[in-house]
């Protein structure tokens, strides 16, 4: 499975050894700091706390859950990146790893949950940006697959992360105070994906460019509708195509066709399927179909 850093086969246990927890230089394991992860599903709270209260933790099924909750794959991050740790661990199964079960219980357990946390409006707001998330994900993580040039996993983790600057200001609007520095929370390979500068002119490299290409596409609402196809042939002629060499029009509708078929289908099922199964599907070929 490679949705995010290629994780490998169930067999994978992590033990509860692994990672050993350091208060001094890890910010969110101090008692009073309220620098906290975002906001995560309190369906990803509940299947994460079962699996690590395990013995023996399974890092596929962990990584699973996590990758389909931007909050959870955020908070995971900062507890793989404490303060002072310049490694830059960006990929899941070595995040998992690095910050070890007693982490990852404190960030869940000390996480705020959509469902109880906030009002009901900016509940299912913060729902709708999640979804979104995951369909851009998977959609970079496509696109990366398809053309190269970049690892697919940290196309994925981009997609996932990119709308945090609006999970931030929903949770303020809200009232709640989750962790606003992203600069030390986030590894800094992955800065440039989750806030990246809107002009394409900029180069900014194949794995910004996956997911600014999957977002732009999640904006086409009507498909197959005279506005669609218009919408579609401006993205075609996207500047950010140039990243890639010998990708022509046809190739990159094609692509982008893939990607809406891709998007629709992770929004019907991810709600439905669990994390497992959905890693698993997604990863078949043209799952999605």
């Amino acid at each position: 499975m490679n949705c995010a850093g290629g994780w490998t086969t169930t067999g994978n246990r992590l033990g509860r050894t692994v990672g050993p927890v350091a208060p001094r230089n890890f910010r969110l394991c101090q008692p009073d700091s309220s620098d906290i992860s975002a906001p995560i599903l309190s369906r990803s709270a509940a299947l994460l706390n079962l699996l690590l209260q395990d013995g023996t933790v399974d890092l596929e099924l962990t990584c699973s859950v996590i990758a389909l909750d931007p909050g959870l794959a955020f908070g995971t991050l900062q507890a793989a990146n404490p303060e002072g740790n310049n490694s830059g661990i960006w990929q899941l199964p070595q995040a998992v790893v690095a910050a070890g079960c007693e982490r990852l219980l404190l960030v869940v357990n000390r996480a705020l949950k959509l469902e109880s946390n906030y009002d009901l409006g900016t509940s299912m707001k913060l729902r709708q940006i999640y979804l979104r998330g995951l369909q851009r994900g998977c959609i970079a993580e496509l696109l990366t697959n398809l053309l190269g040039n970049a690892n697919p996993g940290q196309s994925y983790l981009a997609g996932l992360l990119f709308g945090l600057p609006e999970i931030f200001t929903l949770a303020k609007a809200d009232g709640h105070h989750p962790s606003y520095d992203l600069n030390s929370a986030i590894p800094h390979c992955l800065l440039a994906c989750t806030m990246p500068a809107p002009d394409a002119s900029a180069n900014p490299g194949p794995t910004v460019a996956s997911v600014l290409l999957a977002n732009e596409l999640l904006e086409i609402t009507e498909w197959r509708s005279p506005e669609f196809s218009r919408q579609l042939q401006s993205l075609v002629s996207s500047a950010l195509w140039e990243t890639w060499d010998g990708c022509n029009a046809h190739e990159r509708c094609r692509l982008l066709e893939q990607g809406i078929k891709l998007g629709r289908w992770a929004a019907a099922n991810a709600p439905r399927l669990s994390p497992w199964e959905f890693m698993t599907r997604l990863h078949r070929h043209k799952s999605w179909d």
